[in-house]
C-alpha cells in the first residue's frame, strides 16, 4: 500500500484497453515515482473470524542517493468455517529502484509465493438456508487440496526522451514460473476432470508503450499512445498434455482535449492461439458549466468487440471452415453534477452479446450520490439491471474528526448493502471454472450492515470492524455462503493494527 500514488477509475467504454472482453469499469493503480531517502519499515497485523490471521512486514533502505531496496513478507492463514476450507499463504517480495536521472528510472521486482489450501468446491447445494448455516454442512470435496508455487520477476524502465515531460516511453520485461500440485486422498471422488498430479506454467512477456503529447495551443492538445505486448505461455506436467497459449497485442489510443470537450478513440487487436479479437471504442465528455460552486457535465460512448474464433475440434459447431465470428456492442450515456461538496452522477448502459444460438441483451442504470464535509462522508449508490442482481443498493455514512488537540485522527461509520439474486453460479475450484445453474438461491434478498472505526495515533493505525451486525447468512456469487460473520454477540469481527517506523 505504501507504493500506491493514486488510483484511477477507468470507464466502462475504455476498460477493454486494459483487458479484452471487459465491459465494466477497471481500476488502474499508479505506483509512486519518488525516491525514499530515509529507511522506512511498517508492520501490519489483522485478525478475523474462524482463525484468520494476516501479517505483513515491509522494509525500505536507500543504498545511494539514486537507489534503494525494498523487501517484504506476508503470511495469511485461516482454519475456515466449513470442512476442508483452510488455507496458508506465504508471500515474499522485493524491489530495487534506480532513479538514475529525472529522465530515466528502472524498477526490478520479484515475488515468491507459496499457497496451500483445501479445495472443497463449496457446499452441497440445498434450497434451505438453515442447512447451509450449520458449520457441519457437507462439502463437495472433503479431501482435495492444492499446493501452488509461483516465482515472478519483472523489469520496468520508464524514460522521458522528448522535450515534453508528458511523453513517456515504458518498457516492461516479465517472467512467471508456477507449479500446481493437486492431491486427493478420497479415491471415490471424480476430482472433476483432474487426477492427482501437477501442472507447470512458464510465461515470458514484453510490453512496450510510447505516448506523444502534442500541444495545439492554449487549452487545446492531443495525446497519442502506441503500444504492444507479446505474451508467451507454455503448460506441461502430468495434468496437461503440453500446449502453448501465446498472445500478441497491439494498442492505439488518441485523446483530444479542447476547453470543456474531451474525446477519446481506442483500438486494440489481440491474437490468442489463432483466435482474433478486435476491440474499438469512442467516448466523449463535455463540461456544460464549471464555476466556483457548480459543475455539470454529460458523457457517453460506445465500444464493439469482434471475435473470430478458430477451433477444429468443433468444426460442426463453428462451421465447415472451423471459424466462428461473433460481435458484442456496449453503449453508455450519463451525466454528473456537483454543487459545492455534493456530487450526483448517473449512467444508462446496454450490452448486446451475439452468441451461437441468438443474442443476449443486458441493460441497466447506475446512480451515485456523495456528500463530503469537514466532519462527515455520505455515499449512496443504486444499481439496477435486467440481469443479476436486479437491484443493488450500497451506502456508507461516516464521521471523521481530529480529537485531543490533533493527537487522534478518527473515522467511524456504518456501511449497508442490499441486493437480490435469483439463481446461483456454481464453482469448480479444481478446474478454476464456474457454470451457471438453474438452482434457486436459498436467500434471494441479502441485507448486510457493517460498523467500523479507524484511528491514527502517533505512528500507529488501528481499525476495528464489527461485520454484519444483523448476523444474516450471506451468499456470494457461488454456492459458497459467507460465514455468519459478526453479529452483536460476536463483537470483534475484524481487528487490524499498522505500525510505521521511520528512522
Amino acid at each position: 500500500m505504501n507504493e500506491i500514488d493514486k488510483i484511477e477509475e477507468i470507464s466502462d467504454v475504455s476498460s477493454f484497453f486494459y483487458g479484452i472482453n471487459t465491459f465494466s469499469k477497471s481500476i488502474n493503480i499508479i505506483s509512486k515515482d519518488i525516491f525514499q531517502p530515509k529507511p522506512f519499515s511498517q508492520l501490519r497485523f489483522s485478525q478475523d473470524r474462524f482463525g484468520s490471521l494476516f501479517a505483513d512486514f515491509i522494509f525500505s533502505q536507500p543504498f545511494s542517493r539514486k537507489a534503494n531496496v525494498q523487501l517484504g513478507i506476508t503470511n495469511h492463514s485461516a482454519e475456515g468455517r466449513y470442512d476442508n476450507s483452510d488455507y496458508n499463504i506465504w508471500r515474499g517480495r522485493g524491489r530495487i529502484n534506480f532513479f538514475l536521472s529525472p529522465k530515466f528510472n528502472a524498477k526490478l521486482n520479484f515475488y515468491l509465493n507459496n499457497f496451500n489450501r483445501g479445495l472443497n468446491d463449496g457446499l452441497i447445494y440445498s434450497p434451505v438456508s438453515a442447512d447451509l448455516e450449520d458449520d457441519e454442512a457437507p462439502v463437495v470435496n472433503p479431501s482435495a487440496n492444492e499446493h501452488l508455487e509461483n516465482y515472478y520477476y519483472d523489469l520496468t524502465m520508464t524514460g522521458r526522451f522528448f522535450k515534453n515531460k508528458s511523453s513517456l516511453t515504458k518498457l516492461l520485461l516479465y517472467s512467471n514460473n508456477s507449479t500446481r500440485h493437486l492431491n486427493n486422498s478420497d479415491s471415490n471422488l471424480t476430482f472433476g476432470n483432474y487426477p492427482p498430479g501437477y501442472t507447470h506454467s512458464l510465461l515470458y512477456g514484453v510490453d512496450l508503450s510510447q505516448n506523444f503529447f502534442i500541444s495545439h495551443g492554449r487549452n487545446f492538445g492531443s495525446d497519442i499512445l502506441l503500444g504492444g505486448n507479446v505474451y508467451l505461455n507454455s503448460f506441461n506436467g502430468n495434468l496437461s498434455t503440453g500446449y502453448q497459449n501465446n498472445q500478441y497485442s497491439l494498442r492505439m489510443k488518441y485523446d483530444l482535449s479542447y476547453k470543456s470537450l474531451f474525446l477519446s478513440a481506442l483500438l486494440r487487436n489481440d491474437n490468442i492461439s489463432k483466435n482474433n479479437y478486435i476491440n474499438a471504442g469512442v467516448e466523449a465528455q463535455f463540461i456544460l458549466i464549471n464555476n466556483k460552486d457548480f459543475m455539470a457535465e454529460i458523457n457517453g460512448g460506445i465500444n464493439q468487440t469482434n471475435y473470430r474464433m478458430f477451433n477444429n475440434a468443433y468444426g460442426v459447431l463453428f462451421g465447415s471452415n472451423g471459424l466462428l465470428d461473433l460481435e458484442t456492442t456496449f453503449y453508455e450515456t450519463g451525466a454528473q453534477i456537483e454543487y459545492k461538496n455534493l456530487k450526483l452522477s448517473g449512467e444508462l448502459y446496454e450490452t448486446n452479446y451475439e452468441i451461437i444460438n441468438g443474442n443476449i441483451n443486458l441493460r441497466g442504470a447506475n446512480t451515485n450520490l456523495t456528500l463530503v464535509t469537514t466532519n462527515a462522508d455520505i455515499s449512496v449508490s443504486y444499481n439496477t439491471s435486467n440481469g443479476t442482481p436486479a437491484n443493488y443498493v450500497k451506502s456508507d455514512i461516516a464521521y471523521k474528526g481530529i480529537l485531543f488537540r490533533g493527537k487522534l485522527k478518527l473515522k467511524t461509520g456504518i456501511n449497508m448493502k442490499y441486493y437480490n439474486i435469483n439463481n446461483i453460479v456454481e464453482q469448480n475450484q479444481t478446474a478454476y471454472s464456474k457454470y451457471y445453474s438453474s438452482s434457486t438461491f436459498p436467500q434471494q434478498n441479502q441485507f448486510i450492515a457493517d460498523f467500523y472505526i479507524g484511528a491514527r495515533i502517533g505512528k500507529a493505525n488501528v481499525n476495528l470492524t464489527i461485520a454484519n451486525i444483523l448476523n444474516s447468512l450471506v451468499y456470494n456469487a457461488y454456492v459458497f455462503p459467507l460465514d455468519n460473520r459478526g453479529g452483536l454477540l460476536n463483537s470483534i469481527s475484524r481487528f487490524t493494527i499498522v505500525w510505521d517506523f521511520i528512522n
